[in-house]
């Protein structure tokens, strides 16, 4: 965290309203956060998850296979559902792949995409429910200053 000055203006581009103005306000609270601190490793792992969603072509492909029907689908139904090339598609899926994010399986020529687990489905329907949800009105006056 940045210590403001009274003396310094603020750097380019930082609004000191969200800038404490003192280094310490709760040293509980800052020792809270250092005991609890998410270690580096898994830090990087769930903004690595995070990035290979934060893709529209590949959030597309996961909803898809979010709701399959028979919970997968192939490479030319996906491209043809999306409105697709079969080149696009099959690159975010290897993208995906890996990432863990999907499995695949191949019969013949035919090669079928499936999400690995549930887990990746509960962080998409988690992700659409909270994207639904109306702005909190505490939130939405701060949203009206910041505009």
């Amino acid at each position: 965290m940045t210590k403001a000055s009274p003396l310094l203006p603020a750097p380019e581009g930082q609004d000191l309203a969200d800038v404490c103005q003192q280094h310490t306000v709760h040293p509980e609270h800052a020792l809270a956060v250092r005991r609890d601190l998410l270690n580096l490793e898994a830090a990087q792992q769930v903004a690595s998850l995070f990035s290979m969603l934060a893709d529209p072509t590949r959030l597309q492909v996961v909803y898809a296979l979010l709701n399959a029907p028979e919970g997968e689908l192939c490479v030319c139904d996906l491209a043809a559902g999306l409105g697709r090339d079969d080149t696009t598609i099959s690159h975010q899926l290897r993208v995906l792949r890996t990432n863990h994010i999907v499995t695949m399986r191949k019969v013949g020529r035919v090669v079928y995409y499936r999400l690995v687990d549930e887990h990746i489905s509960q962080v998409l329907a988690l992700g659409l429910i909270h994207a639904r949800e109306p702005l909190p009105a505490a939130l939405q006056s701060t949203q009206e200053v910041l505009a």
